[in-house]
């Protein structure tokens, strides 16, 4: 009986205690949401899922989406941005009012370009544009035109790039609303471009004149936050003074350089360098490499040494142009060459960022169904305190049930954290307990760490662990890591042929079977990756170059990918789950 009590108090200090939370969290709004989701995406997320779970008044589902949407955007998590834009255009909520659609289809566009899904992201541009001219949405119109014009520019589509850009602008030439020619401004500026790289420099100036005219008229209007207009002259000066050098008229050109120097936009560290184009198009090499300069050791402050982005690519290549314009050509050529190496590590990293999206995405639909399930446990809870004794008692296991799965999950993420040492450790122990006439520890298959494995380790490969054909193997594997053999680089086939006595014919199938390797180099690298990894324990303060180096790698980039294929993350990314940072600029 004392039991049963304890159990009616615990469901019901539940009952209240999700009273108390509704009333924290009653109050929340579309508008607040949408307050907060630039500066704190996660605690909006988080605030949304309090009011799906709780069943909250005040934010109807559909607008859950459009401001999950919205959060997503923010933390650049494209593939759940599309994810949730695709549900709130299914609502039939969002279909019948033609405004949250456009909203929707732009937002949906937007997630589409940047995984690359350039034709359905014109369709839906398309389709927006449509929706913007009934509602007799300008600013919509002509910021959904430019959007597909960059789709097509960047497909290398540049006459079908040139009407769009043109129809964007003439969409909005006709506004008298500050925000619309604030678009109006950027579609100048992009048509600008796109002439300037065709070579069309007289139809860029005179398009340059009218971007001139129109800030003008903008700086004689209330709206306009206070140094954009500033900003805005700023990088229209810079651009019509990069314009008219090319174009050859270098008196009007310095002009613009003189009008933008007197502007603040001009003083400002961050943007100072706006000037560089028109400076090596003037061949004015020094000040150029001076105010290159300067925007590396902004960077460097902002980002940090290890971070590279499209930004510093752009630095590289104005430190490249600056020294060969100086006939110094030893320095170009090595900003070249680094400019080569950071464009592959910024590819590399955009694919495994699209993995990480595609591994998140999938996440979310797990715990959407946990979500769902803790939905349907409240709803019984509800009608348990009206119950029975006997009710109340079922109520209790389910609590138990839940929590339970709740030990589970902390223990896996665990195991996740921890599992590349223990697979290493195991294989040591395999290997060892072998030499000692005893093979009882099934070999663990090398590869890459998957998060949601079963809690033991099995034979994926199904092999028979105690056979004298894998007892041989874990003997050679053995005499390969005590003796330090695959660290030799001339050790390859026919050494470990010789070492193992097996048949050259079986080597392969041998190697894939117990190993999970393709050939006699993937099995070496493989040895070679756990090889660094202890020198990443042991010895800390090594760096990437150091290590790679002591372990037998030819390059950099060979230590990389193998690394990379054995534990399926990053040296840096091991180091800092293992505890540790590495300083070298290796990634």
């Amino acid at each position: 009986m004392k039991v049963l009590g304890i159990a009616i108090l615990l469901v019901i200090g539940l009952f209240f205690n999700n009273i108390h939370v509704s009333a924290q969290t009653v109050t929340l709004t579309p508008r607040y949401i949408q307050k907060i989701h630039l500066q704190n995406p996660e605690r909006a997320l988080h605030l949304l899922d309090s009011v799906e779970q709780n069943h909250l008044p005040g934010i109807q589902p559909y607008e859950t989406d459009m401001l999950r949407s919205m959060c997503y955007e923010v933390l650049g998590e494209y593939v759940l941005k599309e994810k949730y834009a695709r549900r709130a255009l299914a609502s039939d909520s969002v279909q019948s009012v033609p405004s949250r659609k456009v909203r929707m289809l732009v937002a949906l566009m937007g997630s589409l370009v940047e995984q690359g899904k350039n034709e359905e992201a014109i369709r839906c541009g398309r389709e927006a544009i449509k929706l913007s001219r009934l509602l007799h949405d300008e600013g919509r119109e002509g910021e959904t035109l430019l959007n597909i014009g960059r789709i097509f520019r960047n497909m290398n589509r540049r006459q079908e790039a040139f009407e769009l850009f043109h129809q964007a602008i003439e969409a909005m030439k006709e506004t008298t609303n500050v925000r619309i020619m604030a678009n109006l401004s950027t579609s100048y500026g992009e048509m600008m471009t796109l002439l300037m790289d065709e070579n069309r420099l007289e139809e860029a100036a005179a398009m340059g004149k009218e971007r001139e005219a129109l800030i003008g008229r903008m700086a004689g209007m209330p709206g306009p936050p206070p140094g954009y207009i500033d900003q805005q002259y700023g990088f229209h000066y810079s651009k019509m003074a990069y314009l008219l050098m090319a174009k050859g008229d270098a008196q009007e050109a310095e002009s613009y350089y003189r009008k933008y120097m007197r502007t603040d936009f001009s003083q400002a560290p961050s943007s100072a360098g706006q000037i560089i184009p028109y400076l090596l198009e003037a061949k004015r090499y020094s000040e150029a490499l001076r105010l290159n300069g300067n925007d590396m050791t902004n960077y460097q402050e902002a980002y940090g040494n290890d971070t590279v982005n499209y930004i510093y690519l752009v630095i590289l290549n104005r430190f490249a142009q600056a020294y060969r314009g100086l006939s110094m050509y030893k320095e170009a050529d090595a900003y070249q060459q680094r400019l080569s190496v950071v464009s592959d590590s910024i590819y590399t990293r955009e694919q495994a960022s699209r993995a990480h999206q595609y591994a998140m995405a999938f996440g979310l639909y797990e715990k959407e169904l946990q979500l769902s399930q803790s939905q349907l446990v409240a709803q019984k809870r509800g009608f348990l305190l009206i119950s029975s004794c006997i009710i109340i008692f079922i109520l209790c296991v389910l609590i138990g049930i839940v929590l339970r799965n709740w030990r589970v999950t902390l223990r896996r993420n665990r195991i996740a954290a921890k599992q590349i040492d223990e697979l290493l450790a195991q294989r040591e122990k395999a290997r060892d307990t072998c030499c000692q006439h005893e093979v009882s520890v099934p070999l663990p298959v090398a590869g890459k760490v998957e998060h949601d494995k079963a809690d033991t380790i099995q034979d994926t490969n199904g092999q028979d662990t105690n056979s004298v054909e894998y007892e041989r193997f874990l003997r050679l594997e053995y005499t390969l890591v005590h003796e330090l053999l695959f660290l030799r680089p001339d050790f390859g086939r026919d050494d470990l042929i010789s070492l193992s006595n097996i048949n050259k014919n079986d080597l392969p199938r041998i190697l894939r079977k117990y190993a999970n390797a393709d050939n006699v180099s993937s099995y070496l690298n493989r040895l070679r990756v756990e090889y660094a990894i202890k020198l990443m324990k042991d010895k800390p303060n090594l760096s990437f170059d150091a290590i790679a180096k002591e372990a037998s790698f030819n390059s950099h980039s060979t230590f990389y990918r193998a690394f990379y294929k054995v534990c399926g993350m990053t040296p840096a990314q091991y180091m800092k789950a293992f505890g540790k940072e590495n300083d070298s600029p290796f990634e």
